[in-house]
């Protein structure tokens, strides 16, 4: 019987590779119902439940592999997943730390837990993990990028800048450690450098909106404002909604004295995101260039009654109106 289990588990295994969940799951309820304490088997049953969105059927598959077996590392790992997607990041937490207890060498379960510390922000402590994952698999390229991410969010930007291009140098067409790298380099004041490479990626993918983005940045820092407004307008071309893109689009055109453009691009997004209180104050700032008393300080008004109390946004548009 416990030949036969394992007969229905490799065949429910294989089905699972292939991507047939349906039928895996067949297979290895069969394999359950040979031998109830083939933990494998459970575990690969919990896995195809967790893909069919059945997480609490899943759980309590993995509960029971554990039951039979507390050491095997790929039933703490998964079951950490399924508690990661109810949103029990602290079971989760100490299932990835339970797996890597049980098999120090088990890389799947340290990238997990990196990953779900970087998502809490414990940036140090999923750094460690991303590292000790990297020793075990040093050529993952995911790992490198987030660790990356980890270091500009921390404001390494030297350190962050050595795994981007670390990243870039496995591989070149990595448009999101391109994009990063180029917002290191902004930092560091080196725009035509940052510009090189955001257009790089803009030309490989025209749809990628923060390269985009990133790239008006760029344009306006080292002064080339006509670049940087085409670019934001080639965004609201395919995100008409991108407010952040209008703001920027809408000081730019003041800047080059076109406050009526301005204000007409703000109003038609300010129709769209009307509780936007940046929308609302630039709208202020540009109907007082216009001579526009009483729109703008219908704007203002509205930028108070949008903000909390004692904001510094709303504390300008107070003074504004003064």
């Amino acid at each position: 019987m416990i030949n036969d289990s394992r007969l229905f588990n490799n065949r429910g295994y294989a089905l699972v590779m292939d991507g047939r969940i349906e039928v895996a799951r067949v297979e290895l309820e069969a394999a359950v119902r040979r031998d109830q304490h083939n933990y494998v088997a459970l575990t690969n049953l919990g896995y195809v439940l967790s893909r069919q969105g059945k997480l609490d059927e899943a759980i309590l598959a993995y509960q029971k592999a554990l039951g039979i077996n507390p050491s095997y590392a790929v039933a703490h790992n998964n079951l950490g997943l399924a508690y990661g997607e109810k949103g029990f990041f602290d079971k989760a937490r100490n299932a990835y730390e339970d797996a890597i207890q049980c098999d120090p060498a088990y890389a799947v379960a340290y990238l997990n837990l990196a990953q779900l510390l970087h998502m809490q922000d414990a940036l140090t402590e999923a750094e460690d993990c991303y590292r000790n994952y990297l020793k075990l698999r040093p050529n993952d390229i995911r790992a490198l990028y987030n660790l990356g991410v980890i270091a500009l969010q921390r404001g390494m930007l030297e350190r962050a800048g050595a795994y981007f291009w670390q990243v870039r140098r496995r591989d070149q067409n990595h448009a999101d450690a391109a994009v990063n790298l180029a917002a290191v380099l902004l930092r560091r004041q080196q725009y035509d450098q940052a510009t090189a490479l955001l257009r790089e990626v803009v030309a490989a993918d025209p749809d990628h909106l923060l390269a985009r983005y990133n790239l008006s940045q760029a344009h306006a820092a080292a002064g080339d404002l006509r670049a940087a407004a085409a670019q934001l307008e080639s965004i609201l071309q395919r995100d008409p909604a991108g407010s952040q893109a209008a703001n920027n689009l809408a000081l730019i055109y003041r800047e080059l004295g076109h406050p009526e453009k301005a204000l007409e691009l703000l109003t038609a997004q300010a129709a769209r995101c009307p509780q936007n209180a940046t929308l609302q104050y630039n709208l202020g700032i540009l109907s007082t260039d216009l001579g526009q008393k009483a729109d703008a300080r219908r704007y203002f008004q509205r930028v108070v009654a949008l903000e909390p109390a004692g904001s510094r946004r709303s504390a300008m548009a107070q003074q504004a109106m003064e």
